[in-house]
């Protein structure tokens, strides 16, 4: 009996000693590749996807507009899982979006995103929640991408309708969002025109510095509310097929605003003056104990930047995004920063922590 007790003991201890060498050791960090499109997208593209999966071996690729199944093919001849993306601007009609399925603003405008105005795309105009139209071809390409095989599907810019809340324009003003409005609004006299009450409301008061009026503010919660449904319905669609899909979303600067919280993840550009310890464990910590993942990029050139990502994420055992494809806000190239470098630093960062761990 003694002996079985001494061996019992005897296995608690070597047990014991394996998890307090894990915990006392840094874990190789979980690096994420980002890359919108696959490279070379021509003639004149000097870059390289395959390049980049094959020099800095990433655990996974995110965020890439994807649904062509030979590019896939080769992500999986890597074990990447990927999660692939879809957007407001989601064509309706062979690859251009029309004015049947679109927001319209109280100018009756085809709605444009403001850092989208100069794009030469086909399909610039953003859907609206409301429209079945445009929950019909969202929820059909949602389910195509879960059937390519993708672990996660990325929806970028996910406010939707409440961008325009967010440009003070109020919302969209399709007949679809009137007429649901309208019939939450029961004590609306019927015989007032609704969108010239709307209008009337918004125009009469300064986008900024005055209080909003009770009905626009009702107007910009009900827009707000709609979107909410309409992700949650468009999750329960597909995860009805796709049991374990997981939905993730650019939420800019950390933020888990009500949108955002129907995700269970974000990957987030994040502004050069929180790249410090102080606000990068607040940050993390948010996400953290709404149980959501989170990641974090970098806009911007500066090298040095990047790296102070890259070096606090390999401390702290955060997932972190190679600097590789990045876009500058306002310039019509992306930021390829050099893959060799990215390598060298990663290991450079990794094995120093792991040498101040041993002291």
């Amino acid at each position: 009996m003694r002996k079985i007790v001494f061996l019992w003991l005897m296995v608690l201890f070597f047990v014991s000693s394996c998890m307090l060498l894990q915990n006392n050791y840094q874990k190789e960090p979980s690096n994420v590749l980002s890359s919108r499109f696959f490279h070379p997208r021509g003639d004149q593209d000097l870059q390289s996807t395959v390049e980049a999966i094959k020099k800095l071996n990433p655990k996974r690729i995110d965020w890439t507009y994807c649904d062509d199944v030979e590019i896939l093919k080769i992500y999986k001849k890597y074990n990447l899982p990927y999660s692939l993306a879809i957007n407001p601007q989601y064509p309706d009609s062979l690859g251009y979006t029309t004015k049947k399925s679109r927001i319209l603003d109280y100018n009756g405008n085809l709605y444009v995103a403001p850092w989208m105005k100069s794009w030469k795309i086909n399909n610039p105009y953003w859907g609206c929640v409301n429209n079945p139209i445009f929950n019909g071809v969202f929820l059909k390409q949602g389910l195509k991408l879960a059937s390519l095989g993708a672990y996660a599907i990325f929806v970028d810019d996910a406010v939707f309708n409440y961008r325009l809340v967010m440009d003070n324009k109020m919302g969209c003003f399709c007949n679809y969002c009137l007429d649901k409005f309208e019939n939450k609004k029961k004590e609306l006299n019927r015989k007032q025109n609704l969108k010239s009450t709307l209008i009337s409301s918004v125009t009469q008061q300064s986008n900024k510095g005055k209080e909003v009026n009770k009905l626009v503010k009702e107007y910009e919660d009900f827009q707000k509310k709609s979107v909410i449904n309409f992700l949650e319905n468009w999750k329960f669609e597909i995860r009805k097929i796709y049991h374990e899909m997981v939905f993730l979303t650019n939420n800019y600067n950390g933020n888990w605003n009500e949108i955002y919280q129907v995700f269970d993840g974000g990957i987030a550009e994040l502004k050069q003056q929180y790249i410090n310890s102080n606000d990068l464990d607040s940050l993390y910590g948010l996400a953290d104990k709404l149980g959501k993942t989170q990641l974090f990029t970098i806009a911007i050139e500066d090298k040095d930047i990047h790296y102070r990502l890259l070096k606090y994420n390999i401390k702290n055992k955060k997932e972190s995004i190679y600097p590789w494809d990045v876009f500058i806000s306002g310039k019509s190239q992306r930021y390829y920063m050099n893959i060799d470098t990215i390598a060298f630093k990663e290991k450079e960062y990794t094995k120093a922590l792991k040498k101040n761990n041993k002291k």
